[in-house]
């Protein structure tokens, strides 16, 4: 081993041989007494400096206005508050080794002239077991008097003090004789002696011995018998002295003013205070709160007199913390109101001066690490300045949010954080382990190993506190045993076992020095867990991560591999947690680690469910936590699961075994529906088996007859011992904190204890979840950490075993499931090699998305087009680039010939019927790509469109889609109809038959514009059939010459046309339809289509019989019949644009009917007899006979008219004749090119005279 040359830190700092109790603590009193060593070991710093100023000043105002002031003197134990104190009252007292201090030499001017000639009373106080304050405050200022001034009277504090008065007045009323006999009566024969005076021997008083006994102290024996005498003779309502021993004191305010007369008789201008651990002594009491608030309202006395007071009373009462956090933390409710009044009544009145924790580093500096000369002053330097150079994250962490490298330079070789957390500690320890006393302790522990360069760590701190005082709370000194017993019991044994050394050996110096070392180490990560559990308030002791905790105690981790120490720690604390539930490591990228204290024991309650841990409940938990890692449900049954993942943009899934390798029959390994597998192998096995029988069995099956199959199996090393405990602890876990079970085996423990024994629980549980992972990377080779995680080991070349010729190599990923997805990489890789590097997942919508765009391009004639929505354009670019269809650019796509002359090659050189099941293969040419059918679809489809090809099954056309294409079918080329002709049938597919033809004139559109036209004019053309028979049937019966009748012209042409696209082949029917022609208007042809069927029914209706009865009149009615047949003929002859043939048949069927019922012969008109009529009514209000005149019926409307409606209304009143004529009036108003026709006949109800 090499030496390390380093000189110690001994040799450069002035290190004490040890520590002795009282060290670094300043009684007040002491420090009065030995002022010159008080003044030589007291550091005054710039902040100190402004602190005594403000002292001074508070004394200054509280004399000069005769008025009585207190102050808080605000500092963490060990900031100096007493050595303060001493140091302010050295200066009042004009000692001029105080008043030599360089630094305060500008406070003592300043104060100088207020301070010469006036003297002052220092009263030091130690509150710590007082009963009140009355006998704190007045008790003890009385004993300190007595002690400056023997001689001088006993103040009158005590109530004694006015029973001796009474009694001297007595004693002057009765005169010495009647008041001593009386005083002695039944102490001696008939009550008096012979010279009628007592001695002190015989116990009878006499007037030496009464003034000799008043003038004892208070707790004199001789006055305690004089006053228990008085009090028994003369004054027994004074039985409380008597109890009290004369001890009994008077109200605290009129106390106070008789101390300032008292005070002022001996020559004082002021009484100073010092009222050492006044708040402490308070939050001894934080559980009586009664006490608190009586005693804590006493001190607004202080500052307020109701008794006058001649000179003023200057009270310093020190404090390391607020009372609120001592005392207040343990009130609930209106307590804590009430309290808070009290606090608020005194602490408004009361002034502050704070003494800051920053002072501390320069005063350890000069206290406690002072070079033993300037040589060694500067090779101190020399190494600080070095040891800055540690890594940014490093100094960071030991620096702090407050550290400069100033102050890290006055307290090296401690750190910043070691010092905030000394502070800390100090605070809830008592007041003799100062924060300097436990910097003097942790050099001289680590005097003869400490170096030049080397900090000493934070966790070292725990060892200085573990012994010695305890903290001052009960509930602090029952946390501190909990940490230490843990610490003890637990934490201790683990390190020990693991290290191979135990503490005591190491202690003794009989341990092997490199496993010490490690020990100790380890040790101080544990402590410093420790001491955050314990001050968690201290900022370098919060959230303390593994790269926290190394550098918190730098130099005592250290790797093989350098940057490795972080990694070490982290690795440690979970193996650690995994054992001991208290450790609670996060599952953060960075995990926060801290210790939970408690004082449960948890071993009994998992030694209950040891039978739980058995093989089977292992290969579970192992198989479970396996498929947890890969993101499958842990608690998945069967043989295998389907496991699924996206590569290249195209998900894929293969099959997971989890077994034990040696002991799969062949038909296991082998694969059988087609999908690869990988198997898991088990961690472990029975005893005596190892990782190479696996091996073996491998080899049995590749030497058999399947020999292949599409499988990999991944080996893994063996569990270690530990990990394999570990997972045992971890099965009896996980059956404890199932259901109820815990309830059931923690019965013996109190509610609050089984609260803290299950977190407890769960935490280990979670723990040893992170290690077992953490485990399992390493038995699969993925992973190196923890070193302790594998016992049989297989080489890095052995974990992956491919039954198939397949070399995989073992994969590297951030945890479990990313290896095993490089592992899939590397199979899909070696399977797919010419797979298109996908840019986004390629699911069938987004393929749908694309086509329309697609299309755009294959319309135009350079097979660019621009694409506006930029969602669009990702995904052109993420799919149809790799897939080279096209080159999606920043803003146009251009399509891409690579598909077009990658499939003409191959079917040149193969040549036969294309097929979609022939391109598919033609795609993993010359390697295979291996994408999605949706995918080859969409190439197969673009590219039929790009050679102007259809798809055929057999004869049969057939439009495949691209969720749909068979691979029988078959792609044939498509002769393209003229552009002319594709442009005029298009317009008349939409015109004629309501089509909505494509634009573009390609191989897919022709042949669906085709195949739509197609099977439109079958439909239509049994209808045009029969429309044209019947139509003629009807006009050859009215004579009507069928070439000269409009809507027969047009029927024919709609005729001949669908009879041409029926006889085209489906390549002609598109030139079919352009080259028909129309003898009309393709309006006339497009409407007589679409109602043929309508009229076909008209044509061959019932109503044609009554039609025909009209030709048979030859009565009065053969005009009017003769009428009606010619509207026929005008309807049957008119396109059906013209004239809608059923309205206008259904009319005159009608009217027909009408005629034909009406069978009275006609009469003349007799002339109208001369009549009045009313204006504006236009006919007689008398009976007339309207004779039967039939009115020729006029044409219904002209040839080229188009009748919009009609009607026919009968038996109108007046009123409802107005109502329609005002209704036409509106329908004519709106459109000035209608015209009406009108037709009417008035007749009058009743028979004819």
């Amino acid at each position: 081993m090499t030496t390390d040359a380093r000189p110690l830190i001994r040799d450069l700092i002035d290190i004490p041989e040890r520590v002795h109790q009282g060290d670094f603590v300043l009684k007040l009193a002491d420090g009065l007494d030995h002022a010159k060593a008080t003044v030589r070991d007291y550091v005054v710093t710039p902040q100190l400096e402004l602190c005594f100023d403000d002292a001074l000043g508070f004394i200054k105002g509280a004399v000069t206005g005769g008025t009585s002031k207190a102050a808080y003197l605000h500092g963490s134990f060990g900031s100096g508050k007493s050595h303060f104190m001493a140091v302010l009252t050295l200066l009042l007292a004009g000692d001029p080794d105080a008043r030599s201090i360089p630094e305060l030499a500008k406070v003592v001017v300043r104060h100088d002239d207020w301070i010469q000639g006036r003297r002052f009373l220092l009263v030091p106080y130690h509150m710590i077991g007082s009963s009140d304050l009355e006998s704190a405050i007045l008790g003890q200022y009385a004993v300190h008097v007595r002690q400056l001034h023997p001689d001088a009277p006993v103040p009158g504090f005590y109530l004694s003090e006015k029973l001796f008065a009474d009694a001297q007045n007595h004693r002057v009323t009765w005169g010495d004789n009647a008041f001593f006999s009386k005083l002695n009566a039944g102490k001696g024969e008939n009550g008096e002696n012979d010279d009628g005076w007592g001695t002190l021997d015989s116990g009878l008083w006499d007037a030496d011995s009464f003034d000799a006994a008043i003038a004892q102290p208070v707790t004199g024996d001789e006055r305690q018998r004089l006053i228990g005498d008085l009090i028994r003779v003369f004054f027994n309502s004074y039985a409380d002295v008597a109890a009290n021993k004369g001890n009994t004191f008077v109200s605290l305010d009129e106390g106070l003013a008789i101390m300032s007369s008292h005070a002022q008789s001996l020559g004082y201008d002021a009484v100073i205070l010092f009222l050492d651990e006044l708040i402490l002594w308070l939050a001894t009491h934080a559980a009586d709160v009664n006490f608190v608030s009586r005693e804590g309202s006493k001190l607004s006395k202080l500052v307020e007199a109701l008794n006058s007071r001649p000179i003023p009373l200057v009270s310093f009462i020190a404090r390391q913390r607020d009372l609120r956090e001592l005392v207040g933390q343990n009130l609930a409710g209106a307590l804590q109101l009430q309290f808070a009044d009290v606090l608020k009544h005194w602490e408004a009145r009361f002034h502050r001066i704070t003494l800051e924790d920053r002072n501390l580093p320069l005063i350890a500096q000069k206290r406690v690490l002072r070079p033993v000369s300037r040589t060694a002053e500067e090779t101190l330097d020399g190494a600080f300045d070095d040891f800055l150079k540690v890594r940014r994250e490093v100094l960071d962490t030991l620096l702090g949010s407050t550290g400069e490298q100033a102050m890290f330079r006055q307290v090296y070789p401690f750190s910043p954080a070691l010092v905030q957390t000394l502070i800390a500690v100090s605070s809830v320890l008592q007041r003799e382990r100062t924060a300097l006393k436990l910097m003097s302790q942790l050099l001289v522990e680590r005097q003869n190993e400490l170096r030049l360069g080397q900090i000493i760590p934070v966790g070292d701190l725990f060892d200085a506190i573990a012994e010695g005082d305890e903290p001052f709370s009960e509930a602090m000194k029952f946390h501190f045993e909990n940490a230490k017993k843990l610490y003890r019991t637990k934490l201790l044994p683990l390190l020990e076992r693991q290290n191979g050394v135990s503490w005591a050996e190491v202690e003794a110096e009989t341990a092997d020095s490199a496993k010490a070392q490690a020990l100790r180490n380890d040790a101080r990560l544990i402590k410093t867990l420790l001491l955050a559990a314990l001050v968690p308030e201290v900022e370098a002791l919060k959230g303390l991560t593994a790269p926290r905790l190394a550098a918190l105690n730098h130099g005592s981790v250290r790797s093989p591999i350098p940057g490795r120490e972080n990694n070490m720690v982290l690795t440690k604390l979970k193996g650690w947690g995994g054992e001991v539930g208290e450790i609670k490591t996060t599952e953060d990228a960075n995990p926060v680690i801290s210790i939970q204290i408690t004082g449960v024991d948890t071993d009994p309650i998992l030694a209950s469910v040891a039978s739980e841990d058995n093989p089977g409940n292992r290969r579970r938990l192992v198989r479970s936590m396996l498929f947890e890692m890969l993101g499958l449900p842990p608690d998945s049954d069967g043989f295998f699961l389907e496991y699924s993942m996206v590569w290249r943009g195209i998900r894929r899934q293969i099959n997971i075994v989890y077994d034990n390798v040696r002991e799969m029959a062949d038909d296991r390994l082998r694969n059988q529906d087609g999908a690869w597998s990988v198997i898991f192998d088990f961690p472990f096995d029975e005893p005596n088996r190892w990782p190479a029988d696996d091996i073996a069995r491998l080899q049995e099956f590749k030497d058999g007859p399947v020999g292949r199959s599409d499988t990999i199996v991944w080996l893994p090393s063996f569990l270690s011992d530990k990990a394999m405990r570990d997972l045992g602890t971890l099965v009896k876990l996980n059956h404890l904190l199932t259901g109820e079970r815990f309830a059931d085996h923690a019965r013996h423990l109190s509610a609050v204890d089984r609260d803290q024994a299950r977190a407890l629980l769960a935490n280990q549980r979670s723990q040893l979840q992170q290690r077992l992972r953490a485990c399992l990377e390493v038995a699969y080779g993925i992973a190196s950490e923890p070193s302790d995680a594998v016992g049989a080991t297989l080489e890095a070349s052995q974990h992956l075993q491919s039954l198939n010729g397949f070399k995989p190599a073992l994969p590297v990923g951030a945890n479990f499931k990313a290896a095993f997805e490089k592992l899939l990489e590397q199979l899909f890789g070696y399977l797919y090699p010419a797979h298109p590097k996908f840019g986004t997942e390629v699911k069938p919508l987004a393929l749908r998305k694309l086509q329309p765009d697609i299309e755009r391009a294959l319309a135009d004639p350079e097979g660019r087009v621009f694409i506006a929505d930029k969602t669009i354009r990702d995904s052109m670019r993420a799919i149809a680039n790799p897939l080279k269809l096209g080159e999606m650019g920043e803003t146009h796509f251009v399509l891409s010939r690579h598909w077009r002359s990658h499939f003409a090659q191959k079917h040149a050189q193969q040549g036969g019927a294309m097929t979609v099941k022939s391109l598919r293969a033609w795609m993993d040419e010359p390697q295979r790509m291996g994408v999605s059918r949706e995918v080859q679809n969409l190439v197969i489809l673009t590219y039929a469109e790009q050679t102007n090809r259809n798809f055929f099954k057999g004869t049969a056309l057939i439009r495949p889609t691209l969720d749909s294409l068979d691979d029988e079918l078959e792609l044939r080329e498509q002769a393209l109809p003229p552009e002319e002709d594709w442009r005029l049938a298009v317009q008349r597919a939409s015109s004629l038959f309501g089509l909505v033809p494509p634009d573009l004139r390609n191989a897919t559109n022709v042949a669906k514009l085709s195949a739509q036209i197609a099977e439109r004019a079958a439909e239509l053309r049994p209808k045009l059939d029969a429309l044209v028979r019947d139509l003629g049937h009807r006009l050859a019966a009215l004579g009507i010459d069928a070439d000269a009748a409009n809507r027969m012209t047009t029927a024919r042409s709609a005729q001949a046309m669908l009879a041409v696209i029926g006889a085209a082949t489906s390549e002609k029917v598109i030139t079919s339809l352009a080259g028909a022609e129309l003898r009309t208007t393709e309006t006339d042809v497009a409407k007589t289509l679409t109602s043929a069927g309508e009229v076909g029914l008209a044509l061959r209706d019932s109503s044609w019989k009554v039609f025909e009865t009209l030709r048979q009149l030859a009565d009065h009615r053969q005009a009017a019949a003769a009428s009606i047949l010619d509207r026929i003929g005008q309807t049957l002859s008119m396109d059906e644009r013209a004239v809608l043939l059923k309205p206008s048949l259904d009319d005159l069927h009608g009217r027909a009917l009408k005629l034909l019922t009406d069978t009275a012969p006609a009469q003349p008109a007799p002339p109208p007899p001369p009549t009045t009529t009313r204006p504006g009514i236009g006919f007689s209000e008398e009976p007339v006979t309207i004779p039967h005149i039939v009115a020729p019926v006029e044409p219904l409307v002209e040839p080229d008219d188009v009748v919009i409606t009609f009607d026919d209304r009968r038996n109108l009143s007046s009123g409802e004749a107005a109502d329609l004529l005002d209704r036409l009036k509106r329908e004519l108003a709106g459109h000035p090119e209608y015209r009406l026709n009108l037709s009417w006949k008035i007749v009058r109800k009743g028979r004819r005279p």
